[in-house]
């Protein structure tokens, strides 16, 4: 039970123990499990523009610095800039030697340019031409330093290639070196002078003593140098650039508003989510072209028994109160639920690894197995406590499979039993009775840990298998308000 504006008052507890709502959990239909957002992995299966829904591979992406070059975005208002046509006008040009005018063009030119309808910018604010065609041929800027900083990033790529090489030396011949340490110039090839000039130092430890000895009356000299036009000048406000706008273009950070330019729009990607224990997609994007939508049938909120609460009385300590709760079979297929007490929960049984072979062994022990540490998933006890308990029917409980039509069919059925509200198609909504312990101090919040044993249908058996019939259970923490006094 999810809401957008008030908290969540029933969470699901994970395989990991985190506490999380039913929409923000997934069910792993080959181990089993609830899984949350720290126990699957995120792979980027590919990227595109959400504006004009552009698949785009990534070595292009990766090449275009992650930006579409066909949307942009407003450098004032951070909207998505809109491409605005206008007709332009002919051309008049005056002949040498006498005063007659003849027209180039006849007929006027459709010409575009980019507007923003949220804040009104245009392009031509700028300064930046029209463009006879209206996707794509806008100017790109170019960055002064993109010849350095590329220097850089081909320099330091050598360097950790380098530094992965000598590493994997290492392991192979498990043993250090020792006695030999490794300064600046052996690791990186650079002299002494070499190196500071990458830095930005000076080259000669004479330049840098001149530094050294620069003292504070001397800059002070300096700054007493600055025309007066510095100091009397007045600075325009409206015309200045504020922190997100020189921040959303990091190679020129425009101080004025005159110089700002289109933002390429960033790319969005499509990702696949992978459980970490069984290494099976958990939610897959479709392919189709034009198209961004995704395969959410694995999310727990279509295979978990959902738990709504109706409404609840007053929790006081050392009274009982009546609690009103919706159960839910999102399944196409019929399910039995108990409800239990969440120590009678069985603990899940770990998988005993097999001996590994020799090959296996020394292939570890030459450290080449890859290193799969980190998709394992950690596991701790979730912190369920509370002052309040719920007392569970000794009773199985059987709802209905999923039946769209029959929602608006049926009418709701109740049935003879004390605990049982009302039945209608796949719902089933229950009366049961929360006690309060009676050291419980007014005010502290009402959470209810409560637990649920139901029936999963599996319908990804292995090959030439039928469907088979699972005991799975869940436990939840119910938020009933706050104690009264």
């Amino acid at each position: 039970m999810a809401y957008l504006t008030q908290p969540d008052y029933v969470k699901y507890v994970c395989s990991c123990g985190q506490l999380k709502p039913i929409t923000s959990l997934y069910f792993c239909r080959h181990c089993l499990q609830i899984r949350c957002g720290f126990c699957i992995c995120h792979e980027v299966d590919s990227h595109y523009c959400a504006n004009c829904l552009e698949n785009m591979p990534s070595s292009e992406a990766r090449l275009k610095k992650n930006r579409c070059s066909s949307c942009f975005d407003c450098p004032s208002c951070f909207h998505t800039l809109s491409t605005r046509a206008t007709l332009a006008q002919p051309r008049q040009s005056v002949e040498q030697g006498s005063g007659d005018t003849k027209v180039e063009n006849k007929q006027p030119k459709k010409m575009y340019y980019l507007s923003c309808f949220n804040c009104r910018w245009t392009s031509r604010d700028v300064g930046i031409p029209d463009q006879p065609v209206a996707s794509g041929g806008w100017p790109e800027r170019v960055n002064p330093h993109a010849a350095r900083v590329n220097q850089l990033l081909d320099y330091y790529k050598a360097i950790a290639q380098q530094e992965k090489q000598e590493k994997l030396d290492r392991e192979r011949k498990k043993y250090a070196i020792r006695g030999k340490y490794l300064t600046l110039t052996d690791k990186t090839g650079l002299t002494g002078a070499m190196a500071r000039n990458l830095a930005g130092l000076p080259s000669s430890e004479s330049s840098s003593s001149a530094i050294a000895s620069f003292t504070p009356s001397q800059a002070s000299a300096e700054v007493e140098q600055l025309p007066e036009e510095f100091y009397t000048k007045e600075l325009n406000l409206n015309q200045m650039t504020s922190m997100s706008q020189r921040l959303a273009s990091p190679e020129w950070q425009p101080s004025s508003v005159s110089r700002l330019h289109p933002i390429a729009k960033l790319l969005s990607v499509k990702r696949s989510q992978r459980c970490r224990a069984c290494d099976h997609n958990l939610t897959k994007p479709e392919y189709n072209p034009g198209s961004i939508k995704f395969k959410i049938e694995l999310l727990a909120y279509y295979h978990v028994p959902e738990v709504k609460i109706i409404s609840y009385e007053p929790v006081k300590p050392g009274s009982t109160s009546a609690l009103l709760l919706k159960l839910t079979n999102p399944t196409g297929h019929e399910m039995q639920i108990r409800l239990l007490q969440p120590e009678d929960v069985p603990e899940p049984e770990e998988k005993v690894e097999e001996p590994k072979s020799i090959e296996k062994s020394l292939e570890k022990s030459l450290n080449l197995e890859k290193d799969n540490s980190w998709q394992e998933t950690v596991r701790r006890r979730p912190s369920l406590g509370g002052w309040c308990r719920v007392a569970t029917p000794d009773l199985t409980l059987t709802l209905a499979q999923r039946d769209d039509a029959a929602e608006y069919d049926d009418d709701a059925a109740h049935d003879a039993s004390d605990i049982i509200l009302w039945r209608k198609s796949n719902k089933l909504a229950l009366r049961l009775r929360v006690s309060a312990e009676g050291g419980a101090a007014p005010g502290a919040p009402a959470l209810l840990p409560l637990a649920l044993q139901y029936r999963y249908r599996n319908t990804v058996p292995p090959a030439a298998q039928p469907p088979r019939d699972h005991t799975l259970h869940a436990t939840l923490q119910l938020h009933l308000g706050e104690i009264c006094g």
